[in-house]
């Protein structure tokens, strides 16, 4: 993937969220089961967009719950006097959080052009008090044109989304067909991607490659789903009319300690 495509990945968010006090954005560990939105954790985006490359607007009514998970929906539903072409979901966590193991299980849309997302995310508009209010985010993306496949990423005080640090890890299973756990562990000094509690990569922190520190910036937690602008369909595929709606499925999200993640350290 090259630079102009690293530039429109999933972190172009313009949100604009209170900032919360130190007491606020200390770590807070927690699982829940997305039976129900747990409104003390996270919100849901409602009735705007990101612009390019997003084909979408935000409503808050693609999110839905039931036993079996959070369901986030994309599908065709434009409005007369917007130049949106679907409607999608995203859930933020309302607070802020720090070094430790985040992971879900999910079940992502398989379909060309489509994006399903788990990720922690801070910039100009998401930050609490003593961020340095620069883009730092911490990803795992599902490319919907194929599902066999996951991809990693991050950027560090990178506001430019110069930075490409993606990489696409083959999986041994097609991931839409039943949940799998996926899980982030941010430290310090690295970042370590889990699947079904084994590590897959790693990124060692250095001077010329730089991961995000809390020093900068505490991070909030996202999932959501979205149409990817056809310009960028060698990354995620071409995504077409949909004719039905399309949902991933998460169940299980967590933030704990970092042996939570599993056994690889």
């Amino acid at each position: 993937m090259n630079k102009y495509d690293a530039l429109f990945l999933i972190g172009l968010s313009s949100f604009t969220a209170g900032a919360c006090n130190v007491d606020e954005c200390n770590d807070r560990y927690f699982s829940e089961p997305l039976k129900e939105l747990n409104r003390d954790l996270f919100e849901r985006s409602h009735h705007w967009s990101n612009g390019f490359p997003f084909l979408n607007r935000w409503e808050e009514g693609a999110i839905d719950f039931s036993e079996v998970g959070m369901n986030i929906e994309v599908s065709d539903a434009p409005q007369s006097n917007e130049q949106n072409k679907y409607r999608s979901g995203e859930l933020r966590s309302r607070h802020f959080y720090g070094y430790g193991c985040f992971s879900v299980e999910v079940k992502p849309i398989s379909f060309p052009g489509i994006i399903t997302s788990f990720f922690l995310f801070s910039g100009e508009h998401d930050k609490h008090e003593g961020s340095n209010g620069m883009h730092n985010e911490i990803d795992i993306e599902f490319l919907g044109k194929n599902t066999r496949v996951v991809q990693f990423n991050f950027w560090a005080n990178d506001d430019e989304y110069l930075s490409d640090n993606a990489v696409l890890i083959p999986l041994g299973f097609d991931a839409s067909k039943e949940f799998h756990q996926y899980a982030m562990l941010w430290k310090e000094d690295k970042i370590q991607w889990f699947v079904d509690g084994v590590m897959r990569y790693e990124v060692v922190r250095s001077k010329n490659n730089p991961t995000p520190t809390i020093l900068d910036s505490r991070l909030k937690i996202m999932a959501n789903v979205w149409p990817v602008d056809n310009k960028l369909s060698s990354w995620a595929g071409k995504v077409s009319a949909l004719n039905q709606p399309l949902s991933g499925t998460y169940r299980n999200l967590s933030f704990q300690p970092e042996q939570s993640c599993g056994n690889d350290k």
